[in-house]
C-alpha cells in the first residue's frame, strides 16, 4: 500500500510540473499565442487610437516588431493583446511583427535570448530598414501604438 501511495504522489507532482511547464518557447504564431484565452479576449477590447493608427498607416520604412513575450507574464498578458489589435487595425505592408515564447524565469530558449539581450518580458525589438531602432521593455509609457510611432520616427 505505501509503494502505491508513494508512486501516486510521484505521478502526481510530475505531472504538476509538466502542467506549469505548457508555456509556449521559441518562435511562435499569434494564433499560438492567442490559444491562451486571456490574449484573445484582452485583443478584443483593446481600441488602439485612430489618430495614431493612420500615422502608423502612412510609415514608408520597411518596420519589424520582433516580440519576446510569455504566455505565464502578466505584463505581456496587457501589452501583447493591444499590438495584435494594432497589427489588425493598421492597412500597412510594411509594418510586420514576429513572436517568440519565453520560457518561465527566462529558462529558455537560452540561444535566443542571449542573442537578443532579453532582460525582461515583453520586449518589443523595432527595426526600421533592417536595423535596430529602439524597444519597448515591460510596459509602455504612453499606449503601444504611441510608444511605436515614436520610436518609428525618431
Amino acid at each position: 500500500m505505501k509503494f502505491s501511495l508513494s508512486l501516486f504522489i510521484m505521478l502526481f507532482i510530475s505531472l504538476s510540473v509538466t502542467a506549469q511547464d505548457k508555456h509556449l518557447s521559441g518562435p511562435v504564431t499569434e494564433a499560438q499565442i492567442r490559444e491562451y484565452k486571456i490574449f484573445d479576449t484582452y485583443a478584443k477590447r483593446y481600441e488602439p487610437d485612430q489618430s495614431i493608427i493612420n500615422e502608423l498607416n502612412m510609415v514608408q520604412d520597411s518596420i519589424l516588431i520582433d516580440v519576446f513575450m510569455g504566455t505565464w507574464c502578466h505584463d505581456s498578458k496587457r501589452e501583447i493583446p493591444a499590438l495584435f489589435k494594432i497589427m489588425e487595425s493598421i492597412n500597412n505592408t510594411k509594418i510586420t511583427a514576429k513572436y517568440t515564447g519565453i520560457e518561465y524565469r527566462r529558462r529558455g530558449p537560452k540561444d535566443i535570448i542571449k542573442a537578443n539581450n532579453i532582460k525582461r518580458t515583453p520586449t518589443l525589438v523595432i527595426y526600421k530598414n533592417g536595423s535596430e531602432i529602439g524597444r519597448i521593455i515591460e510596459e509602455v509609457d504612453e499606449s503601444v501604438e504611441a510608444d511605436l510611432l515614436k520610436i518609428i520616427k525618431r
